[in-house]
């Protein structure tokens, strides 16, 4: 089983900037040789020259070249985790961004369509997609970028339809879920990651969660770099 990282957030709260290596930030962010990034909005990266560190695949080959590919179709993101998993042994890190756009964008395909089918199929898609990412390789970071929706004063990531947050809960498939917190002062603006619930000032609660000592605050810069490492020492492998 691949390692699971859920990060859940509203637009602009530093999901995707995570990724990226900032150094005015002091971000370290992931090491694009060995990262395969999925980009189901196809927007560009919020890092300076991304483009000349993630080539895209040929989608009418397999991709045993490129670690970038922009698509909102669930089944080619499936075939291609499954791949990467068997055959892409350069790669540990897979990153889904706008991973709730699998689901919107089908919606939207398929919004003039009458019956409950259309979100069965939404909801299997989604849930093949995640299952498919955690059930990668054991030295593969999977992590997924999306955005956030609340319900009764509780933060959760967001869905389409009570299946999957009913039936499946998509957060049980994940053993570390990292939201995104930021605080502004007279100074500007810094962006956090949650590691542990808590009650935010809007009097939300926040259902962040990770083992107990792998993370020593409950606040974490937002760098996907800090994170992996915390988790590497975490399981002894540094």
């Amino acid at each position: 089983m691949a390692q699971g990282i859920l990060v859940v957030g509203s637009s602009g709260s530093g999901k995707s900037t995570s990724i990226g290596q900032v150094e005015s930030l002091g971000i370290k962010g992931v090491d694009a040789k060995e990262t395969f990034i999925i980009n189901v909005k196809g927007k560009s990266l919020p890092t300076k020259g991304w483009q000349n560190k993630y080539k895209s695949i040929d989608v009418t080959k397999p991709p045993v070249e490129g670690n970038y590919l922009a698509t909102t179709d669930a089944g080619l993101i499936v075939k291609t985790l499954q791949y990467i998993s068997s055959n892409r042994q350069d790669i540990k890190n897979v990153i889904i961004d706008d991973c709730q756009y699998i689901m919107s964008q089908e919606f939207m395909e398929n919004a003039l369509k009458t019956g409950f089918d259309k979100f069965n199929k939404m909801a299997k898609n989604m849930y093949d997609v995640i299952n498919t990412g955690i059930s990668m390789r054991h030295d593969i970071n999977f992590i997924i970028l999306t955005h956030d929706d609340e319900e009764d004063g509780k933060a959760k990531m967001k869905t389409l339809g009570k299946l999957l947050d009913v039936i499946v809960i998509l957060e049980v498939l994940f053993t570390i879920v990292l939201y995104t917190v930021t605080r502004t002062t007279p100074q500007g603006t810094t962006y956090h990651f949650a590691t542990n619930r808590f009650v935010d000032d809007r009097n939300v609660m926040i259902p962040a969660k990770s083992p107990v000592n792998m993370f020593n605050e409950k606040l974490i810069p937002n760098d996907m770099g800090y994170v992996l490492e915390k988790i590497e020492e975490f399981n002894g492998n540094i």
